[in-house]
């Protein structure tokens, strides 16, 4: 595998977790995120975010439904890592 080909994978595979990012933002929501994740209390200049960082946000887990979208989340980036990157060629 060239250097271009393994630089591709890499970006799909960053791509992907973006996207993944996204869809269990959009499934959790607004309201669930702020009863199930702390988010960051003191916000100044240096830690603002902006417009998708924010929907991306999820913060601290609170509670165990919090640690239960965090663990899947995690699993479903790894998972379509691991075939992008071994398995899809």
């Amino acid at each position: 595998m060239t250097e271009a080909q393994q630089t591709v994978w890499v970006l799909a595979s960053f791509g992907s977790a973006l996207i993944i990012i996204y869809v269990f933002a959009a499934i959790v929501g607004p309201e669930r995120k702020a009863l199930w994740f702390k988010r960051r209390e003191k916000m100044n200049f240096f830690t603002r975010r902006g417009m998708l960082g924010e929907a991306w946000n999820f913060g601290v887990p609170r509670c165990w439904q919090g640690y239960a979208i965090g663990i899947s989340m995690y699993s479903a980036i790894a998972l379509t890592s691991y075939l992008l990157t071994f398995l899809i060629r």
